[in-house]
């Protein structure tokens, strides 16, 4: 293969995303919605570099005939870097921050679960007053005798544990460790006999941007990809106790988070048991994962019944999962598919240079693998289902609604490397090349963008935790995702206790003054970085906090400054 074939192989399809990434944020402009700013502010600038670094890669490339060499030591080597960096990452680089409310909520159960507890009580005037404490994502009580997050509880489980063993934020990098030794044991169960699939696969993920830096997060998807991996190892080694053990998995996988995620991984790869007629295997996977579902679809009503202080009370929309599909699908998007190109174009601009330029190989494989196959049919279930259901995703690094199928990703790429027979050569150099171009430019880029993102939010949240007030109001209209910065310990035991402006009434009002605390207000200069990231100008208006203020004050509040 001469480099001109391969210059035709790799570059048209990353330039082609990057054409469509610049053309969509010149139609649509970046203030749509959150979606579209990150395609304007972060997306189509790296799919352009990827583009221009595989050009640059494959100038004066020069084959490499030997094959790339190294066993599970290189797997683990490269996990363990990958950790490493994640865990530096989420301080050095996310200011050790939780900026969505995906992540706060995970490090909130994870408090409560802390203790021994599954929710936490809420007395006094917050029964009554507890939207005003941030509920979203947190399930819909009448009276709220306690509360905790909507979310199902493995993925804070998993932050608990590891927070008795030091710190919760080692729970994300030990899952990207786990991910790509999982990764490498499915790559040699899939190829037992060429041992540089696996490691192609391997150098794949150590160039995924969106691994990384999910990894620093307390998302759960990085949970989800490792375990789906690990299920995929356990599932390919067709023994009795494997499949015991990929079910325990699942069990663990359906309950992190939501629980449809893992579900539209393993349902095409459980149908090749159907087409291969191994029914006793067909059975146990069914039963198991119907026990499965049954179980996590009580949890919801089992939890609610301990938050909802009103024992007679009907129980509010939202808390079981239909009633949650059905309000969800009901929303509509009107930018829905604007927004999953989008997604597709961020997915893959968080990723391996090669990855895409690899993958129509692996697509290629599908007509006689029917492996591969049911990895394709995952991601398109995915795709299709979230573009019915949510194709918004909000915050992430990547399209996250896909992470936990990138190793799918990856194994595809994988088949696709193992049909290339004598082109290899040229492709292990370009390989080698993209791979140290990644880690020395795109992940510095994305690390620079991540850092940015975070950053502002963070240092407005550390001033608001160091006020010497016992109260901190917060406008969540004041700037863009300023409601997030309202999150409080479950045991509301730590000051400032931070308020919602839009939800205090005149009778929170009174409550509160009762003691004569000192309340703080975030004014709009405050925000003034948050602002500015997002390319807007400060507000002039600030006539909700003059108004909110006077109530305080007449009601026995001392009114102080933040600092």
């Amino acid at each position: 293969m001469t480099r001109k074939e391969l210059l035709r192989l790799t570059i048209p399809r990353p330039a082609m995303l990057a054409f469509m990434a610049f053309a969509i944020a010149a139609f649509q402009g970046a203030g749509a919605n959150l979606t579209l700013f990150y395609l304007y502010r972060q997306d189509r600038w790296l799919l352009l570099v990827a583009a221009l670094l595989l050009a640059l890669c494959i100038w004066r490339l020069v084959p490499r005939p030997q094959p790339l060499g190294g066993g599970s030591r290189l797997a683990l080597g490269a996990g363990a870097l990958m950790a490493v960096a994640a865990f530096a990452g989420h301080y050095a680089i996310l200011s050790g921050y939780d900026l969505t409310r995906d992540e706060q909520m995970a490090t909130f159960d994870a408090a409560v679960f802390a203790r021994g507890q599954l929710v936490a009580p809420l007395t006094g005037v917050w029964r009554d007053h507890a939207d005003a404490l941030n509920t979203m994502f947190m399930y819909p009580a009448r009276e709220n005798a306690a509360w905790i997050s909507a979310y199902l509880p493995l993925n804070a489980a998993l932050r608990s544990f590891f927070g008795l063993l030091g710190d919760p934020a080692l729970t994300g990098p030990v899952m990207v460790l786990a991910g790509a030794m999982a990764l490498w044991g499915c790559a040699r169960r899939i190829w037992p006999g060429n041992r540089e699939t696996a490691i192609v696969a391997l150098l794949l993920y150590l160039g995924s941007g969106q691994i990384l830096f999910n990894g620093m997060t307390a998302y759960a998807m990085p949970a989800h990809l490792a375990l789906n991996l690990i299920w995929l190892w356990l599932f390919l080694r067709r023994t009795m106790w494997s499949d015991a053990a990929a079910l325990t998995i699942g069990f663990v996988a359906v309950g992190l988070h939501q629980p449809i995620m893992h579900p539209l991984f393993v349902a095409p790869i459980l149908f090749l048991l159907v087409l291969e007629r191994d029914w006793r295997r067909a059975a146990l996977y069914f039963i198991g994962y119907a026990a499965i579902g049954a179980f996590w679809a009580w949890w919801p009503n089992a939890i609610y019944a301990l938050v909802e202080g009103n024992a007679l009370a009907p129980k509010n929309e939202g808390v079981d999962y239909i009633s949650r599909l059905v309000a969800t699908i009901a929303d509509g998007d009107g930018m829905r598919i604007a927004n999953m190109v989008a997604n597709i174009l961020r997915f893959f601009s968080w990723q391996h240079l090669l990855l895409l330029p690899l993958l129509p190989f692996g697509i290629a494989v599908v007509r006689r693998d029917r492996l591969a196959g049911a990895l394709v049919g995952g991601i398109l279930l995915t795709v299709a289902v979230m573009l019915v259901i949510l194709p918004y995703q909000g915050h992430g690094f990547g399209y996250r609604y896909l992470h936990g199928l990138i190793g799918s990703f990856i194994l595809l790429a994988a088949y696709g490397w193992a049909s290339l027979g004598e082109a290899k050569a040229i492709w292990r150099g370009l390989l080698l090349r993209t791979t140290v171009a990644g880690l020395i430019v795109v992940l510095p880029l994305q690390a620079w963008m991540a850092h940015s993102f975070y950053v502002a939010p963070a240092q407005v949240s550390k001033r608001i935790a160091g006020s010497a007030a016992d109260y901190v109001v917060v406008g969540g209209a004041d700037a863009p995702f300023a409601a997030d910065l309202v999150v409080n310990p479950p045991f509301l035991d730590k000051r400032p206790i931070r308020l919602l402006r839009e939800a205090i009434d005149p009778e929170l009002v009174s409550a509160l003054c009762v003691s004569r605390p000192r309340v703080a207000l975030v004014e709009p200069n405050e925000l003034a970085s948050i602002l500015a990231y997002y390319r807007m100008s400060t507000p002039v208006a600030d006539a909700p906090d003059r108004a909110l203020a006077g109530e305080l004050r007449a009601a026995g509040c001392t009114v102080v400054p933040i600092g």
